[in-house]
């Protein structure tokens, strides 16, 4: 039997490294990956996209499992709330591909693992 790819959800940040200042990108702590591979699976990390395109169930059918990574408060609209005023760092944009991703998962009965965020996310779903 083959290792099991293990989708991770990444998040989109200002980050600056080598000749990069200030650059938009996918980003996710490469202590995920390193859990995924410690376990025996095949990490990929997944970029951010826009749930609108439609790319979500493809990418869930190529996964064998799928980890929604920490971050930010889920906004609280997603689940009928106001937000709190310690409500913070809400990305409305990760919210929604991630919750795509999800639907998707559940959808393939597709073993998920949210962490903090991740986990909540997984609720509101």
């Amino acid at each position: 039997m083959s290792a099991p790819v293990i989708g991770i959800t990444s998040y989109r940040e200002s980050a600056s490294w080598g000749i990069w200042r200030g650059v938009e990108a996918n980003l996710v702590p490469t202590d995920y990956v390193r859990c995924v591979q410690a376990a025996g699976g095949i990490p990929l990390v997944v970029p951010m996209l826009n749930a609108a395109d439609g790319h979500a169930g493809r990418i869930v059918a190529q996964l064998d499992g799928l980890v929604i990574a920490g971050g930010p408060d889920v906004g609280p609209d997603r689940y009928g709330e106001a937000p709190h005023p310690a409500t913070g760092g809400v990305q409305a944009d990760r919210d929604e591909w991630e919750l795509s991703l999800l639907h998707h998962a559940y959808e393939r009965d597709l073993p998920v693992l949210g962490i903090c965020r991740g986990m909540q996310l997984m609720a509101v779903a």
